[in-house]
């Protein structure tokens, strides 16, 4: 019985680090999209922006998206 549950426990427990893992991942590559995207459209629209105001914009816009996507859930 003990021995079920502590199989139990330890099955939660690497499903937990393989689900963190897998987001970070995911949430690494969109910002990396959004990092893109942000510098795509100063590349089109001629502007000429640093790379921390790149940087900037795009941790904004993800955790905005991040955000918004908790409020979708309701």
């Amino acid at each position: 019985m003990a021995l079920k549950i502590l199989g139990a426990i330890i099955q939660n427990v690497a499903l937990l680090i393989i689900s963190a893992i897998v987001l970070v991942l995911l949430g690494l590559v969109f910002y990396l999209i959004d990092l893109w995207i942000i510098k795509f459209a100063a590349d089109v629209l001629n502007l000429t922006v640093s790379g921390d105001w790149l940087v900037l914009s795009a941790a904004i816009l993800s955790a905005a998206a991040m955000i918004g996507g908790i409020g979708r859930n309701k």
